[in-house]
């Protein structure tokens, strides 16, 4: 699933952006952070122009799989 960028309403707004797995996990980045990937989270190549993640676990599980999507 896609990155969504959301500026959260704050007495001191920044941006946040949620990063969704395809199985459901979900991993939220803040401020400066927001623009780099959590932590073992990997890019997904795809055909859309929407970037999209795999959670670490989605990540090894294509790895084991032999599909190099994820990574």
């Amino acid at each position: 699933m896609p990155v969504t960028y959301e500026v959260i309403d704050a007495p001191y707004p920044y941006v946040c952006a949620v990063y969704r797995c395809e199985c459901g996990e979900v991993a939220v980045r803040h401020g400066n952070e927001a623009a780099s990937p959590p932590e073992r989270w990997d890019r997904v190549a795809t055909d859309s122009a929407d970037e999209e993640f795999a959670c670490p676990r989605c990540v090894e599980r294509h790895r084991s799989a032999g599909d190099d999507q994820a990574g």
